[in-house]
């Protein structure tokens, strides 16, 4: 799970995954993460720090999509619009008691 979370400190802008979380964070985060309902057919979880969504495998690709079956990117609220941070708390409501594994 760490190359998920990994992927996805990469993907957003250092200045702010350093200033609120670390790697090393997130990952903790995911690990205890609760699942809610699917975005567009993909996983997503919440967490204290962050939303999850898991990583997005193209098509065909079958070999990457075993691979990737528990990987997600980090969704930093502070780093999104509020449009996209309104999608994923309705995927999410209702969700705090199940857990994530």
């Amino acid at each position: 799970m760490f190359t998920a979370l990994l992927i996805a400190s990469l993907a957003a802008p250092s200045s702010l995954v350093s200033a609120t979380a670390t790697v090393d964070d997130l990952q903790s985060d995911f690990e205890t993460a609760v699942a809610c309902r699917q975005i567009d057919g993909r996983n997503v979880w919440k967490g204290e720090l962050a939303y999850y969504i898991q990583s997005y495998v193209y098509e065909g690709d079958a070999a990457a999509s075993a691979d990737r079956a528990d990987m997600a990117d980090a969704v930093l609220p502070e780093d999104n619009e509020p449009e996209t941070v309104k999608e994923f708390e309705e995927a999410c409501a209702g969700s705090a008691g199940h857990a994530r594994r």
